[in-house]
Formats: C-alpha cells, structure tokens, sequence
C-alpha cells in the first residue's frame, strides 16, 4: 500500500508540472507547514504537510508521528529510530477566504497508518524484544483556519481526525505555515 500511496503522489505531482506552462507560477503555488499537537492517543504529536493550492482548492501531502513512541530497530546491522505510530496522507480540500489575512481549510482523503507494537520475551531464550509492524489504510480529514501575518507565512490551528482499522484517533495542532499564495 506505501508504494501504492507512493506512485501515486509522485505521478500526480509529475502530471502537476506537466499542466503548467510557467514554471514560475507553479513553485508560487506550492506551501508547506509544522504543526506541534496532541492526539486522543495520549500522546504529543507532529504533523508536517506540503501542498500545491489553486485559488479555492488544494492537494495535501501530510505526514505525521508521534513523538514519544519510537523504537529502536536493527536493520540490516544498522541501527535506526522510527515513530511507534505514524501517518501519511494525501488530502483533497477546499479554501474559504475570510479575509486577505485569514482563511479555513477543509480537506478530506486517504491515509496510511504505520503502528509499531514491541513486544515482551520474557518466556523466550532470545533477549532481542520483538517489534511487530501494523499497517493500516483509512479515510482522513481535517479542519484548518489559517492567518497570515508576514507575506508567505502564518500561523494555522487545525482539527484533524483518522478512521481506520487500527487506531481511529483526532489530534489538534498550532503550527506555521509556509507560501500561502
């Protein structure tokens, strides 16, 4: 599903680049943004997204972590650090101009959910704990209201819910926002 999700975006953003015939306009129109919030699962967590906006719409690229969870994995003798749950999602959405400086966002799309899960051995000879990844698809979306205060860049407080198999969780966040054209 990952290199599903994955083909995807990267076909949709070449057919993206394609459509335009300034270059020029189509960076202007790509904006990117931080979030810091807290999710239902009890846990902080931070969200990230790049997006491509036309006027009265926008598509979403949103990745998000939780920030307390993570485990060590050995990955072909290489030790690594990965979230113990984390998201991916693309994410189709509609702009609502309040004003020059502010607007809200509602979008809605499909999603990846990775959980790692560690597991204990205490009755096994091995003294490795084992770490068992779960995967999940699921359905996304999110409430934003974003205002501007430099040229490109704002502030956004957004409401963002998940429903899959695995978890169905919510999370709000405060973040910046960056090329708000």
């Amino acid at each position: 599903m990952k290199k599903l999700l994955i083909c995807f975006v990267l076909t949709l953003l070449g057919n993206v680049v394609k459509a335009q015939n300034d270059y020029g306009n189509f960076f202007n129109a790509i904006s990117g943004g931080l979030e810091f919030g807290a999710a239902t699962l009890r846990e902080p967590l931070l969200s990230g997204f790049i997006g491509y906006n036309k006027p009265k719409s926008y598509i979403k690229f949103k990745f998000s972590a939780v920030m307390q969870d993570t485990y060590e994995v050995n990955v072909d003798e290489e030790k690594t650090t990965v979230p113990g749950f984390s998201e991916a999602a693309l994410i189709l959405g509609k702009k609502v101009k309040i004003n020059e400086n502010s607007r809200f966002e509602f979008g809605a799309g499909a999603a990846m959910t990775s959980d790692l899960k560690k597991y204990d051995q205490s009755n096994s000879d091995t003294v490795r704990d084992k770490i068992i990844q779960k995967n999940a698809a699921g359905l996304v979306a999110e409430a934003r209201y974003i205002l501007r205060f430099v040229d490109d860049i704002g502030i956004s407080i957004s409401i963002n819910g998940n429903a899959n198999s695995q978890k169905t969780f919510a999370t709000a966040g405060l973040g910046v926002v960056f090329g708000l054209k």
